[in-house]
């Protein structure tokens, strides 16, 4: 009798699936204007980083080849293709390898890297950057 009395009970319980409100951090990336303030190196015939070990993208994996057009982030002068780095900057306000933030070159009229966090939909800002 006591067995089916819990199985009555069991029946009778509703189990939630509904997960509770969680945090995300949504970052923002650069703008155009800085990304295009990043200096540009067209290889040559080598295909060659001055650095011996430097000759790989670290975004898609691909080794350099000459005449490509690669482009540093100064803050730590990490080397890309410029088509690579300028999609993840896009995206992203960071160096993919190191994860440096642009903080001391973000020119005037650009917008500085800013996450969103939001929960339950609501959302604020607070900015990355420290001074």
């Amino acid at each position: 009798m006591r067995h089916r009395r819990h199985q009555r009970n069991l029946r009778n319980i509703e189990f939630s699936t509904s997960v509770s409100p969680s945090v995300a951090i949504v970052m923002s990336g650069l703008d155009g204007q800085t990304i295009e303030s990043y200096p540009k190196t067209k290889l040559g015939d080598s295909g060659r980083l001055p650095k011996p070990n430097d000759n790989t993208c670290p975004i898609c994996l691909s080794e350099y080849q000459p005449k490509e057009t690669l482009r540093t982030i100064p803050e730590c002068n990490h080397y890309f293709h410029a088509d690579c780095i300028d999609e993840w900057l896009k995206m992203n306000g960071s160096c993919p390898l190191c994860r440096n933030s642009p903080s001391g070159s973000t020119p005037s009229g650009s917008t500085p890297i800013t996450p969103s966090i939001s929960s339950s939909g609501s959302s604020s800002s607070s900015s990355l950057l420290s001074p």
